[in-house]
């Protein structure tokens, strides 16, 4: 069978890491572990009006570069001795678009994610995050069931 690569996504939640788990036990495929952190747009009239207006590039810029070492930290814990890309992604957009668009982007050949994460009450089987990944995405998307307990 051809290498493949794979995408596989985490909120950091502990329940999203079942999804990295699996994907460890995918022998020779390229894996990328991607986060997608959403930031809000400052309306323009607030920052005028902030002693540092470059106070919130320079918080997005911390939270990248917290979120990457995390990503690495992970990829090191659950891959060790193998090649893994990580990724962050900070949007505006809505998460489920950003990993879809990452994925097209990218050429990934398969989307890994975990049914549950830092989801709503509502959502009672499955993530409102996956639920918009399954509609969107034009690669097969891999959704691992929550741990058990």
């Amino acid at each position: 069978m051809e290498s493949q690569k794979i995408l596989v996504t985490t909120d950091f939640s502990t329940v999203s890491f079942a999804a990295l788990t699996y994907a460890s036990k995918m022998q020779g495929n390229q894996i990328t572990i991607l986060s997608v952190v959403q930031t809000g747009d400052v309306p323009p009239d607030l920052l005028k009006q902030m002693p540092n207006p470059n106070a919130v590039q320079e918080y997005r810029d911390d939270v990248l570069k917290r979120t990457k070492e995390e990503l690495d930290a992970i990829a090191n814990q659950n891959f060790s001795g193998k090649q893994v890309n990580t990724d962050v992604v900070i949007s505006n957009e809505d998460v489920a678009s950003e990993i879809c668009k990452y994925a097209d982007d990218h050429a990934i050949d398969m989307i890994v994610m975990t049914g549950q994460g830092r989801g709503a009450l509502g959502n009672l089987f499955i993530g409102s995050t996956v639920q918009k990944v399954l509609r969107l995405a034009k690669q097969p998307v891999l959704v691992i069931p929550k741990e058990e307990s």
